[in-house]
């Protein structure tokens, strides 16, 4: 099967997996793995107005992940002045550090559930002009939603474990799909770097 083909079963599963997104959320508020105040932003519904002007997107992972790219985002806002960044994450933990540690002209914001309701509307409210994300945080209709808008993305200090390299080779028409939506990839090791050019054909750097 195509990747295009691949992708679009993945995107039909998890369009039809709606209910069973909505209470695994639940689940995660009973253990306090989501804030109650915010499990809105997980469904793509937003937590706080659009800055006007362009808007730049920075996703992590969690807290490691955001400690990491805090570099990123000063050479960021240095780089471009007149742009708001946008930062997204996935986990409570990670949101008390942003809250902590980025400045107040950044907005952050939980990560959508990758389901495309949720994808599109986090799109449809944010309007990014390009997006960079840090690490392996691969999430195929966020990814796939970002090309189809034109939205250039970049994978930076990218990284493929074993584990992830080994499920993406049972996949490759679906990993060349996904990864070659990405304007560059800036990889983390040369391990790394073959990962994804040499067995793929994915654009490294």
């Amino acid at each position: 099967m195509t990747g295009a083909g691949l992708l679009w079963l993945y995107r039909a599963a998890t369009a039809a997996a709606g209910p069973l997104v909505k209470a695994h959320l639940q689940r995660r508020l009973r253990r306090n793995r989501e804030d109650p105040a915010r499990v809105a932003e997980r469904l793509g519904h937003p937590g706080a107005p659009r800055p006007t002007g362009p808007l730049l997107w920075l996703h992590v992972a969690s807290v490691g992940e955001l400690n990491a790219a805090l570099p990123l985002l000063d050479r960021l806002r240095d780089r471009f002045p007149a742009a708001n960044v946008l930062v997204t994450s996935g986990t409570v933990t990670s949101a008390r550090l942003a809250a902590e540690r980025l400045p107040e002209q950044v907005t952050h914001q939980f990560t959508p559930v990758d389901v495309p309701g949720a994808v599109r509307r986090f799109f449809n409210h944010w309007r990014p002009a390009a997006g960079i994300l840090v690490e392996s945080e691969i999430w195929p209709n966020l990814i796939h939603e970002a090309a189809r808008r034109g939205i250039p993305m970049v994978l930076v200090n990218g990284r493929m474990s074993d584990k992830s390299f080994r499920g993406w080779r049972r996949v490759p028409p679906l990993a060349r799909a996904l990864f070659g939506s990405f304007a560059a990839i800036l990889a983390q090791t040369p391990r790394d770097r073959d990962r994804f050019s040499q067995r793929f054909r994915f654009r490294g750097i």
